[in-house]
């Protein structure tokens, strides 16, 4: 369906821009200036180099130039023939055509991903591959109009997130199943929801939230080995030479290849982190001085908080009977009990998965 003219047409595009170094006043930086020369202000930018088209290159050959190849998008997802672009490089034009009404592929691509982030599966099994090869969609019609009004709301991504997680079906828990409801082995009903883990984003994130040191500002990325780094993971520096150790215990993707969807493993190396690491007992002597701070004297009332804090419940009987047992102890290290306690909770399993 994409004819080796489609390909030399966006071809053309890229090749119709150029890569810039400039500042912020709108003035271009030579090219062959070293990064740390350069003015603090300077952006790296595409800009519109001379429009030109490329010729069909026969069987791959540069030595063998076919017919030219007018820039254009792809026919197959028009309704009519291609019309050529005219300004510029065109990549205005090109991404004009991605988001238009008459090319639901886009809308449809982009609802499935964010039902995926949201659901845990997406509606078509194959994300980044919507063609022949890809898997059909599991509710045809459920992406159809989610996408359709997706693009009558104005691409609004924030109203299209609402509307998933204000549903029922996502309110639900994955503990509840309905006695009308036949439960289907794939859950493709959503019947219940499906329990689902945090990224390492959440749960970092989360940690440093319910410890009360989480730092909302933005600014520029910074390791996340660094003790003093405290804001959250999505601003962390990910590098495609060596990836950080805690990213890649919990399945963050490679950074130099493509990833539909993220792996969702369990190891040692992830329960060894959690016990051991400087970064869930300094998060956990945090979590025990909010604790003391907002819950008084009272260990029930201590427990309780914590409880409500990380786990969003009340404990049962037995787990505060448990709780105070542990808490009485001496302490066999210079770790206190109730920073073992919360570590504990900070590493449970119900703290790192969604029912």
């Amino acid at each position: 369906p994409i004819p080796t003219s489609d390909y030399y047409a966006l071809a053309g595009v890229f090749a119709s821009t150029r890569m810039v170094n400039r500042t912020a006043d709108g003035k271009d930086v030579d090219g062959k200036t070293k990064s740390d020369k350069m003015p603090s202000d300077v952006l790296h930018i595409v800009a519109d180099g001379e429009p030109k088209n490329l010729n069909v290159f026969l069987r791959g050959s540069p030595d063998r130039k076919g017919p030219m190849a007018a820039r254009h998008f792809l026919s197959v997802l028009l309704p009519g023939a291609p019309v050529e672009f005219e300004r510029g490089s065109g990549r205005q034009e090109l991404a004009a055509a991605i988001v238009s009404n008459k090319n639901p592929l886009t809308a449809r691509v982009m609802v499935n991903r964010l039902w995926s982030c949201f659901f845990g599966q997406p509606l078509v099994a194959t994300p980044s591959n919507f063609g022949h090869s890809g898997q059909p969609p599991r509710q045809p019609e459920l992406l159809d109009d989610l996408a359709a009004r997706f693009m009558e709301r104005g691409w609004s991504i924030k109203t299209l997130v609402r509307e998933m997680v204000l549903s029922a079906t996502y309110r639900q828990d994955s503990r509840s199943r309905s006695m009308a409801t036949p439960v289907d082995a794939d859950d493709c009903f959503l019947s219940p929801m499906p329990r689902r883990r945090l990224t390492i984003e959440q749960w970092r994130d989360s940690v440093l939230f319910v410890a009360g040191e989480l730092e909302l500002a933005a600014g520029k990325s910074l390791e996340l080995s660094d003790p003093a780094n405290k804001r959250r993971t999505v601003y962390a520096r990910v590098s495609r030479l060596k990836l950080d150790d805690l990213l890649m215990q919990f399945d963050y993707p490679d950074a130099n290849v493509h990833a539909e969807k993220r792996a969702a493993t369990t190891t040692p190396m992830q329960r060894l982190f959690m016990l051991n690491s400087p970064f869930i007992q300094d998060r956990a002597l945090a979590l025990v001085r909010r604790v003391f701070a907002e819950a008084g004297a009272s260990d029930p009332a201590r427990i309780r908080h914590l409880h409500a804090l990380l786990l969003s419940r009340e404990p049962d009987g037995a787990e505060l009977k448990l709780a105070l047992e542990f808490l009485r102890k001496p302490a066999p290290s210079d770790f206190p009990r109730w920073a073992q306690y919360a570590q504990m909770l900070l590493a449970s399993n119900e703290m790192l998965y969604v029912d």
